[in-house]
């Protein structure tokens, strides 16, 4: 009788929580997890219906689950149902760990941690949060980020450890302040930033911008952005710098609701009849990868951010960045070498941000093929996949997955400490 190879260990199930089947950075960040843990863990992706954003999982590193009931909205009837199909699926999984990252998929997973219905009696899985953006701070509307930090407090107070997980030190930061230390001190803290990986977008048509020629016989700049129609985004900001942009500068906005006729209305308000031909109005893309390489800047004008996914692939594109200063985009405007922030008066001075936006682009233009070999080289050692995916690997086995002596779901979370 031959000798047989030694049994290989048998891999610990993980459930990743994404939200909105869309385009956004929750499942790009969630590609990214998948690419760099499949071989480590059998993963499960449970998402709302998918829009295409969650396309990558065909590929058949991870197995999709899609209910509805993850998608964010202000309707508890649809909380209440998002809530019953997830503790369903949980049950019938029976994960070692359940690692959130979405707005609703956080909100649902600590409704079942209050309320008791986790998992089965005894058994309940580990549980980690991925906080892709604080839901308090500046930016939020007072009451929500109010009711939010409340129910943050209370389920750190009264559920089992937990793994909290940021992109930022600043954002970890914040968070300790905003609940308190002293509940954090329950908990095991982590700092995991973000990472872009434009090499594994599944491709479309690609786009072509229009053809670089001014009336005004000077070169047409494009100014790219990648966002939703929605507050956070604060699309109306961008919109009024571009009136006090020269001429010669275009902007091309893509991202849910972008090509809405609605969307086009506001901006008519804005820019009037002859500035919406400035626009290219592109909604959803699926590959970023031709619209940037077509641009001579990136524009980003949110109220809050984690880790703006959209700024570090203009980051990996090559592209000179214009960011608004908020704490998500502190490691951008210290990390990239030609890079600005916006002002930090917000709407009231376009002409101050359009200056600045003119000098970083023609700054870029002038010596592109050198700036852009220079940004690439700093993205290359900090925010590439090939630089995030041993932490990630890391984070997940060593940190996150129970071990034989790992902590029972019982046993008191005072003693954990925390890590950096």
């Amino acid at each position: 009788m031959g000798v047989s190879d030694p049994p290989q260990p048998q891999r610990q199930k993980v459930v990743l929580i994404g939200g909105d089947g869309g385009f956004s950075g929750v499942p790009r960040h969630l590609r990214q997890v998948v690419r760099a843990c499949n071989t480590v863990a059998e993963l499960v992706v449970v998402s709302d219906r998918d829009r295409g954003g969650y396309a990558f999982l065909s590929e058949g590193a991870a197995r999709h689950v899609q209910i509805a009931g993850l998608r964010t909205r202000l309707s508890p009837l649809w909380w209440l149902r998002g809530a019953r199909r997830l503790k369903a699926i949980l049950m019938r999984e029976d994960p070692a760990l359940v690692w959130a990252h979405s707005r609703m998929g956080v909100l649902l997973l600590r409704w079942l941690i209050l309320t008791g219905q986790l998992g089965r009696q005894g058994n309940e899985p580990l549980v980690a949060i991925t906080f892709h953006g604080l839901p308090f701070g500046p930016g939020h509307h007072a009451i929500l980020a109010a009711i939010a930090r409340r129910v943050e407090r209370l389920s750190l107070r009264r559920g089992p450890l937990q793994h909290l997980i940021f992109l930022s030190e600043a954002a970890q930061a914040h968070y300790r302040e905003a609940v308190g230390a002293s509940l954090c001190a329950r908990h095991i803290c982590h700092v995991l930033p973000n990472c872009s990986d434009l090499d594994q977008v599944m491709t479309e048509a690609a786009w072509s911008p229009p053809m670089p020629v001014s009336r005004l016989g000077r070169p047409v700049r494009h100014i790219v952005m990648t966002g939703r129609v929605a507050r956070q985004k604060n699309l109306m900001r961008a919109l009024r710098i571009l009136v006090e942009l020269p001429g010669n500068y275009r902007l091309s906005v893509c991202g849910a609701g972008t090509d809405s006729a609605d969307f086009r209305k506001k901006a008519r308000r804005i820019l009037g009849e002859c500035g919406l031909g400035r626009v290219d109005f592109l909604g959803e893309v699926a590959d970023v990868r031709p619209i940037l390489a077509g641009a001579d800047c990136y524009l980003l004008t949110s109220l809050y951010e984690g880790m703006p996914v959209g700024a570090l692939e203009a980051f990996e594109a090559g592209l000179p960045l214009a960011l608004c200063n908020i704490p998500g985009t502190v490691d951008l405007l210290a990390q990239h070498p030609l890079c600005v922030g916006l002002s930090d008066r917000g709407d009231d001075t376009p002409q101050e941000d359009a200056l600045r936006i003119v000098a970083l682009t023609e700054h870029f233009c002038a010596k592109r093929a050198a700036a852009q070999a220079e940004i690439s080289d700093a993205w290359r050692s900090r925010f590439s996949f090939a630089a995030r995916a041993p932490e990630m690997r890391r984070l997940l086995v060593q940190d996150l997955l129970p071990t034989k002596a790992a902590q029972a779901w019982n046993s008191a979370p005072q003693t954990a400490a925390h890590r950096h």
